[in-house]
C-alpha cells in the first residue's frame, strides 16, 4: 500500500478493519459452514470422497492439502457449493451507496423510480438472499447442491432458481468497484479448516444424539453475518481423529 502512495494514516485505517472483518464475518461464516455440513452425515461422506480424491497428496504421515479458492471451486464443486449456500443463508449485510447523479430505475413491472443525486441508497443483501422470486420455494432451506454445476446451466433460463435470477440476487461480497478485496483470502482460510476436518476427524454431537443446530440470533447492522442465538449456548461437538489419520502431519499449500 505504501508503494502505491497510500499515506501511513490511511494504511492504519485499512488494517484496523482486518481483525474486525475476521471476527464478525469470517469466524461466524465458518461456524455455519462447519455446522451445516457436519450435521449431515451423508453429505460428509460425499465431501470426504470428493476432497480426498481431488486435492490431497499423502506420503506416509505427511499430507499436503492445496488450498486456494480457484482450486477448491474447480476440484471440489460440492464443497464450494456448500460454501456459497452458507453465504446465502447467513449474510444479512446492508450495502450502502450514494447516488452521484439523478438516475431513473425501472422494475420488472415497468414502474419507474427517480433517485436524486446525493441520496444515500441502502440494499438489503439478506432480503435478496431469501426472496423466492430469485431462489424458488425452498429459499429458506439449506441446499448443498444449489450452486452445483452453476456455470454449466443454461444461461438463457429465467425464473426462480435459474442462474440469471441467482446471479442477480447473490452478492455476499458486494459488487463493482467495492467488491470485497479479501473475499478469496477468507475463503482460503475456511477451506483449509474444512478440508482438515473432513479428512482427518470424526465429529459428532456432544450427547451422541441427533444434530440440533442453534437458530439464528438477532441480526445487527453492525456486522454482516448472522450469529447463533445465545452465542451457540448448548451446541457443541466432540471430535476425534479418523482411523488411519491419527499421526498425520498437515501441510497447506496456498
Amino acid at each position: 500500500m505504501r508503494d502505491g502512495g497510500i499515506a501511513d494514516g490511511d494504511v492504519a485505517r485499512i488494517e484496523i478493519m482486518l481483525p474486525f472483518a475476521a471476527m464478525t464475518n469470517t469466524v461466524p461464516t465458518l461456524f455455519w459452514l462447519f455446522s451445516f455440513i457436519i450435521s449431515r452425515p451423508d453429505l460428509v461422506l460425499q465431501l470426504r470422497e470428493e476432497v480426498e480424491s481431488a486435492i490431497t497428496k499423502r506420503d506416509g504421515d505427511e499430507v499436503t492439502v492445496r488450498v486456494n479458492a480457484s482450486a477448491v471451486e474447480e476440484r471440489c464443486p460440492l464443497l464450494w457449493s456448500c460454501y456459497r449456500e452458507t453465504l446465502r443463508m447467513t449474510i444479512h449485510q446492508i450495502s450502502t451507496r450514494t447516488v452521484v447523479q439523478d438516475t431513473t430505475l425501472s422494475d420488472a413491472k415497468g414502474r419507474e423510480y427517480l433517485l436524486k443525486a446525493g441520496t444515500p441508497i441502502q440494499m438489503s443483501i439478506g432480503t435478496l438472499n431469501t426472496l423466492e422470486e430469485y431462489w424458488g420455494p425452498d429459499a429458506a432451506e439449506f441446499d448443498p447442491t444449489r450452486f452445483l454445476n452453476f456455470a454449466d446451466r443454461s444461461k438463457t433460463a429465467e425464473g426462480p432458481g435459474s442462474p440469471k435470477a441467482m446471479r442477480t440476487a447473490f452478492q455476499p461480497f458486494g459488487g463493482g468497484q467495492h467488491l470485497c478485496p479479501g473475499r478469496m483470502f477468507a475463503a482460503a482460510e475456511m477451506m483449509a479448516f474444512m478440508l482438515t476436518m473432513l479428512l482427518g476427524y470424526e465429529v459428532e454431537p456432544l450427547d451422541g444424539g441427533r444434530w440440533e443446530l442453534p437458530p439464528f440470533g438477532p441480526r445487527s447492522v453492525i456486522d454482516a453475518v448472522a450469529k447463533p442465538a445465545k452465542d451457540g449456548k448448548g451446541f457443541g461437538v466432540r471430535m476425534r481423529k479418523r482411523q488411519g489419520w491419527e499421526s498425520v502431519r498437515w501441510n497447506f499449500a496456498f
